[in-house]
């Protein structure tokens, strides 16, 4: 996971890359957590290099997305391969999480 330069002030984007599994999925959701605590108003997490997701990354989606409601932030997730896509609708998460094309 590497964060970004923000496009834009008051944006950051974070890159994650290779599988989300059971292995790193908290570890992500906490630097995610931490971007949130930011003062940043927009988060985007370009998943652009991620291949595979599994349901610890699919839970871990889901509460950082609500996390970020709660603060008042918004998060954004874009760069989602097909298979990936495919493993979110399946979830019912592509219609809970916000899914930039």
């Amino acid at each position: 996971m590497t964060l970004a330069d923000p496009n834009a002030p008051g944006t950051t984007i974070v890159h994650l890359e290779g599988d989300i599994d059971v292995s790193n999925a908290g570890e992500i959701g906490e630097r995610i957590g931490q971007v949130l605590e930011g003062d940043d108003v927009e988060i985007v997490v370009d998943c652009s290099g991620v291949t595979f997701v599994e349901s610890r990354g699919l839970a871990m989606m889901a509460r950082v997305q609500r996390s970020a409601e709660d603060a008042g932030r918004r998060l954004a997730w874009r760069g989602f391969s097909l298979q990936v896509l495919r493993t979110l609708h399946t979830s019912g998460l592509d219609t809970y999480l916000e899914i930039e094309p």
